[in-house]
């Protein structure tokens, strides 16, 4: 039996909405202006790790073409030399062009094919300092094989009348 006094049971009250309040008008600005200074940072970051790395392989890229350049200058010396006192085919350039060896002529026939003016040509044009040079003319027979170095070259040379001043010269690292 029902109570007639009784009240159909009421679903429990919920609090009313409270109002939500504004936020301060500077507060909306601030998560929008921290993403972007970020972003600006590592954008930036990037950029200059990217442009860093193109730079270092524009470096090596250049490097290698000095090298390269360098290196081909070197194995074409002797044949400028060479072809700068007109001795093409008298003097003898071997290991691929970092040597050059001088056959001066002496007293016997055949010694040599290079004159004493064609030996004072090449010892300019190979850039050999005075003092090099004059060691060469006083070398005597007796002295046996001398040498001497300047920037990259290397020089040897012997002497005998019957032979002639011959000499080798050869591009040293």
């Amino acid at each position: 039996m029902s109570n007639i006094n009784e009240q159909p049971l009421a679903p429990p009250e919920t609090p009313p909405p409270t109002a939500a309040r504004p936020a301060p008008a500077g507060s909306r600005w601030v998560v929008p202006i921290v993403v972007g200074v970020v972003s600006l940072l590592v954008g930036a970051a990037a950029g200059s790790a990217v442009t860093a790395v193109v730079i270092g392989a524009a470096q090596r890229a250049d490097d290698a073409a000095m090298a390269e350049a360098a290196e081909q200058a070197k194995s074409e010396f002797f044949s400028d030399a060479a072809n700068q006192c007109n001795l093409d085919g008298v003097v003898e350039i071997a290991d691929q062009g970092r040597t050059m060896i001088v056959d001066g002529e002496g007293e016997d026939l055949g010694s040599g094919d290079v004159s004493f003016s064609d030996l004072d040509c090449i010892i300019d044009a190979v850039g050999a300092p005075a003092s090099v040079k004059e060691l060469m003319y006083s070398t005597r027979s007796l002295d046996g094989r001398q040498s001497g170095e300047w920037d990259d070259i290397s020089a040897s040379w012997s002497y005998h009348p019957d032979d002639g001043l011959d000499i080798i010269f050869e591009i040293v690292e």
